[in-house]
């Protein structure tokens, strides 16, 4: 599917969602950055990514809020999301699949696992 699939990063980070663009960018993906929720909710509903990396915790409208957006509406509840979270995150320190699933994410990454294994985890889920 590399090559071919559109995945949109929604961090507020730019240091941390450049990183993921060029990995991703370096294995064919086409990818896009967001740095809210509100930006986030507005690109999915005009270009319908095929995925969609979720930061939990950014300004505006968090990606927890964000993705209960796009699940609650028509046009948008099939794009699959993923949550991004950091990995000592006192918000969401136990954050794992079942929750993330509960909030309408398919999973969450933790931030920092290293790139190729950020790189295996997306293409599984683009599989």
């Amino acid at each position: 599917m590399a090559g071919k699939a559109y995945i949109l990063i929604a961090d507020d980070e730019p240091d941390i969602a450049a990183v993921y663009q060029t990995k991703l960018e370096s294995a064919g993906y086409t990818v896009a950055t967001v740095a809210n929720g509100k930006e986030a909710i507005a690109s999915v509903r005009s270009k319908k990514p095929d995925l969609v990396l979720m930061d939990m915790k950014m300004p505006e409208l968090d990606g927890i809020d964000a993705t209960m957006q796009l699940k609650e509406d028509a046009a948008t509840k099939g794009v699959k999301v993923v949550f991004l979270t950091a990995f000592s995150d006192p918000v969401n320190p136990s954050m794992d699949v079942t929750a993330a699933k509960e909030l309408g994410a398919v999973d969450f990454i933790r931030k920092g696992i290293s790139l190729d294994e950020f790189l295996a985890r997306v293409e599984k889920l683009l599989a």
